[in-house]
């Protein structure tokens, strides 16, 4: 692999000695970069972001670890037709320090989180083909960690259904009734590209999920999908779920639930819940709490969790996260206990 990647290196170093002031001019003259917004390269259609996260787990189920927990590199493209492609590749877990065991990399994984391309054909509907988030909910779309308010991730948002699909969407927004559906309709067929070996990617899936404006009172959605998965083929599972947000003055109410039913009888059933809750302390720090309640596939006990934390937003592309949380009933060992991270969306 270093074989393959050390001459190219190489030859970008050798451009940029040859060039160097064209380089340096290029670079300096493009004003509008700024964290969070990413970078456009100059007289190119594309733009360069990602984020990055560092993270201190002291787990009840596992070591004590601290450690790079993601670093990721958005590249984006955008000409001057109605195409758009888009790409996401998540080194995750790079480097850890364990208690008891040192340095290691063993649990590093180069992962294809999206790659995509997008035809822009109207507000009212475009069409994405590719390696996409799945659209069920609103934290899974949205889960990148300088956008959410927690280190640890609800567990509906990623035990429930693969977190990624490959296959094509059908997205827009449509006028209804003085205000504004937002829908998605998608459908994945065949082989998952480099799936993740930690999760279960789907076989066959089709779904749809819409969000609707609630005036005065925050947004409404609701997600359905039909789907086989990899590891249970021949098994077909049904979700339906229900989403929620409402903010106002930096206060923030959010809300999922979800409900997976499959041809395997109620022993496959599995449901969940979270409900969460932010409040400004100032211009900085803000209180936060969440409530889960989870009950897997297979078990005879339904799990609670509480999550209370802090968070201090340095600037709208960063912020510093610490929580405390408990469970009981915790027969799948879901993470719990003190968690803390920073995150940086560049």
């Amino acid at each position: 692999m270093f074989s393959f990647i050390c001459p190219r290196i190489a030859a970008v170093l050798c451009l940029l000695l040859i060039h160097p002031v064209v380089w340096a001019d290029e670079v300096l003259s493009d004003a509008d970069y700024s964290p969070g917004k990413g970078w456009q390269v100059p007289g190119t259609g594309f733009k360069l972001g990602g984020y990055a996260s560092v993270a201190a787990e002291n787990d009840h189920q596992s070591r004590a670890t601290i450690g790079v927990d993601n670093f990721s590199l958005f590249i984006h493209w955008e000409g001057e037709g109605k195409l758009r492609l888009f790409s996401e590749l998540d080194l995750e877990r790079p480097v850890d320090w364990e208690k008891g065991e040192g340095i290691t990399a063993e649990h590093a994984y180069l992962a294809l989180e999206r790659l995509y391309l997008d035809y822009l054909y109207s507000e009212q509907a475009n069409l994405r083909v590719g390696k996409f988030l799945t659209p069920i909910g609103r934290w899974n779309v949205v889960h990148a960690a300088p956008l959410v308010w927690t280190t640890s991730r609800p567990l509906i948002t990623e035990h429930t259904f693969p977190t990624n699909a490959t296959g094509a969407m059908l997205y827009g927004t449509l006028p209804a009734l003085d205000n504004s559906v937002d829908y998605s309709i998608y459908t994945a067929v065949g082989d998952d590209w480099r799936p993740d070996p930690k999760l279960d990617p789907f076989e066959e899936a089709y779904g749809a999920h819409v969000t609707l404006p609630i005036e005065g009172l925050g947004e409404i959605g609701f997600s359905y999908a039909n789907f086989e998965q990899k590891s249970s083929i021949g098994e077909r599972k049904n979700l339906l779920g229900m989403d929620y947000f409402w903010s106002h003055d930096r206060y923030e109410i959010s809300a999922e639930a979800a409900y997976r039913f499959s041809d395997n009888g109620a022993k496959a059933d599995e449901k969940g819940l979270f409900v969460q809750g932010v409040v400004p302390l100032s211009d900085r720090w803000y209180a936060l709490g969440r409530y889960e309640l989870f009950d897997p596939a297979g078990s005879s006990s339904t799990m609670n969790l509480w999550l209370a934390g802090l968070a201090m937003r340095l600037s709208p592309a960063m912020i510093v996260k610490a929580e405390y949380s408990h469970a009981t009933n915790n027969s799948i060992h879901a993470p719990a206990g003190l968690f803390a991270s920073f995150a940086i969306l560049f």
